[in-house]
């Protein structure tokens, strides 16, 4: 197993991000595009780039120099078009097809990640790119489809066991980043889950929901505002000075296909 190099960056969007405070409010999503804005930019002219798992497509502008295809598992989550749909450990293009691959924050939804992994690899021309992101320390989402979350040595492996070595990867961020986005959202979700507009479909008693949602109200003001925009972004510039970052929010990562 080769040793890996972890960029002591860890995220960092610097003092007073590009994106200004929607940066600031939402770090993790911000080093993602950031990560991915710095490696377009270093893809050779007309590169074929293959958006896997794309959803709604967010990144697409990024790419917009470049020949640009989406793809994402028949029956998705959005009903956004794209050029083909598929799942990821059969991808219907040749062998050696694409410059580079972009998989933000997909591979924790995939059934079997190493299969995943191999099949990209196929499609990717040698010493293609694959541009992956993957949540650690992140909530339960996509269920019944959320089925890993990843450290660096796990990465690592997955890569030395189907065909990329890693030139890159770096934490998203430390425990600052992490409790700054999560508790908030840990306040919403005390009235979000008696939300008398969904209580039907959830099967829960209406008139219940209501009475719930008027206790709990006040924690919107005392507990879900200050920590959302105050907390967050004070936590946002705190993150600097814890340099080991072992509570992470996740990683950005460039596996590479060998040339041979």
């Amino acid at each position: 197993m080769n040793n890996i190099k972890i960029n002591t960056r860890h995220g960092w969007l610097r003092w007073w991000p590009k994106k200004g405070l929607k940066a600031i409010l939402d770090p993790e999503n911000a080093r993602i595009e950031t990560f991915l804005l710095e490696q377009s930019a270093q893809l050779p002219k007309g590169s074929l780039v293959l958006d896997a798992g794309a959803g709604k497509c967010p990144y697409k502008y990024i790419f917009k120099e470049l020949d640009y295809q989406s793809t994402d598992m028949p029956g998705g989550f959005y009903d956004q078009p794209h050029d083909f749909e598929c799942e990821l450990h059969d991808i219907p293009k040749d062998d050696n097809t694409y410059d580079a691959v972009v998989l933000t924050q997909v591979l924790e939804h995939v059934p079997d990640p190493w299969a995943t992994l191999s099949e990209i690899c196929r499609v990717l021309k040698p010493g293609g790119k694959l541009l992956l992101s993957a949540p650690l320390n992140g909530p339960l989402h996509g269920e019944p489809w959320h089925y890993f979350q990843f450290i660096h040595h796990g990465l690592n492996q997955l890569g030395e066991k189907t065909g990329f070595q890693i030139s890159e990867i770096e934490k998203v961020g430390g425990a600052f980043w992490l409790i700054g986005k999560r508790l908030p959202v840990a306040f919403k979700k005390l009235l979000k889950q008696y939300d008398p507009f969904r209580a039907k479909k959830r099967g829960q008693n209406v008139l219940f929901c209501i009475l719930m949602t008027l206790i709990l109200l006040p924690t919107w003001f005392v507990l879900y505002l200050p920590s959302a925009y105050i907390i967050r972004p004070l936590f946002y510039w705190l993150d600097y000075l814890d340099r080991e970052k072992s509570f992470t929010t996740g990683y950005t990562a460039v596996f590479v296909k060998s040339q041979q």
